[in-house]
């Protein structure tokens, strides 16, 4: 990924989804961050991905 190029909400939705099963890469993380900081319905999908996985932790124990 070019840290350039802008993000659409389905890109940095992916990246969201994929930075729960493994650590982006700098480039991603810059550009993800970069569109956060625009976007709120992504900041949104980001605080509902961190309570699922936050849920699932507890309900494991």
């Amino acid at each position: 990924m070019d840290a350039e190029e802008d993000l659409n909400c389905r890109q940095a939705s992916r990246l969201l989804s994929l930075a729960c099963e493994r650590p982006l890469e700098a480039d991603e993380l810059r550009a993800l961050k970069m569109h956060l900081d625009e976007c709120l319905m992504c900041t949104n999908f980001e605080a509902q991905l961190k309570f699922l996985h936050k849920a699932a932790r507890v309900f494991r124990e």
